[in-house]
């Protein structure tokens, strides 16, 4: 059984409709923790387990009738960092003008303690390439992370 070495949240819009951040191509930051995994025991595997939600909405009339979003955790500060997990969301013209929430959970298990600090990053682009204006984050978004280890 394991132990809770440390649990953070990077809180960006805590309402629905809060914001309105243009998704780009390119990847962009908008969740990041720091965890304190000094005290894990040498011998028993550290295990990190993450969960997300990003509010997208498509604009009405988009360049793209159709755009996929991706969502890319990292364990790391950059995108070319580590990637411990991937998820897409396709929206679509018949959703056009309507929040659509893209929701995840995952594990980075085996992670190496390192010097005791672990940094971990979500990162958000649309991968349709189009228009800046099609997908924008509107809210909420939130990205909870927990060290867990013996």
């Amino acid at each position: 059984m394991g132990i809770l070495l440390d649990g953070r949240t990077s809180q960006g819009a805590s309402i629905a409709n809060s914001t309105s951040v243009p998704t780009t191509s390119s990847n962009v930051l908008w969740g990041q923790v720091g965890l304190e995994v000094g005290a894990a025991s040498p011998s028993f595997p550290i295990r990190v387990q993450f969960t997300g939600t990003i509010a997208l909405k498509l604009a009405l009339n988009p360049v793209n009738p159709q755009n996929t979003v991706e969502i890319k955790v990292v364990r790391g500060f950059n995108a070319n960092d580590p990637v411990v997990y991937t998820a897409r969301k396709t929206l679509t013209v018949a959703n056009e003008g309507i929040s659509d929430l893209l929701t995840f959970t995952g594990l980075d298990y085996n992670v190496p303690k390192g010097s005791g600090f672990l940094v971990y990053t979500v990162f958000v682009r649309n991968i349709t390439g189009s228009n800046e204006s099609d997908v924008t984050r509107v809210g909420p978004e939130s990205f909870n992370v927990l060290a867990i280890g013996n």
